[in-house]
């Protein structure tokens, strides 16, 4: 009896370290300024890395939200670097580390109040990072 409670307490014991979370990781984004002109390009930086700073794989996608509700979901493009961009992109993009994209802000987002969210999913986990964004002309 008690070796059968010792390898149950065991087996237990080996599901617990194998299922433990795996390490979490940070997500920056870097920008300009929170009033980008539209028409004019945006230049963005993404990065996701672990705490000890190493480089994780993961996927980004934007959301555009306006009074609490998305109202745009994009996906980045980094090699359109021009305004306006053309070839947009239909699913998430992948990279591992860090990528640098360009955002084109249209004519009819002049003067509204966004929040300029970028998604970032990893195997085990996602976070987004906010950035509060007003258009000017």
């Amino acid at each position: 009896m008690r070796r059968r409670a010792l390898a149950v307490a065991l087996c237990a014991a080996l599901l617990l370290i194998t299922a433990a979370p795996a390490e979490a990781f940070v997500a920056h984004l870097k920008a300009p300024t929170h009033h980008p002109k539209a028409g004019k390009p945006w230049r963005i930086k993404v990065s996701a890395r672990k705490r000890s700073g190493k480089p994780v794989r993961a996927k980004a996608t934007y959301k555009f939200i306006y009074q609490g509700q998305v109202v745009a979901t994009r996906y980045p493009s980094p090699h359109n670097k021009q305004c306006p961009n053309t070839g947009q992109r239909h699913e998430p993009w992948r990279f591992k580390g860090s990528y640098r994209d360009t955002i084109c802000w249209p004519k009819r987002s002049v003067g509204v109040r966004l929040k300029f969210r970028v998604l970032i999913k990893t195997k085990h986990q996602k976070k987004h990072v906010d950035y509060k964004v007003r258009v000017k002309n």
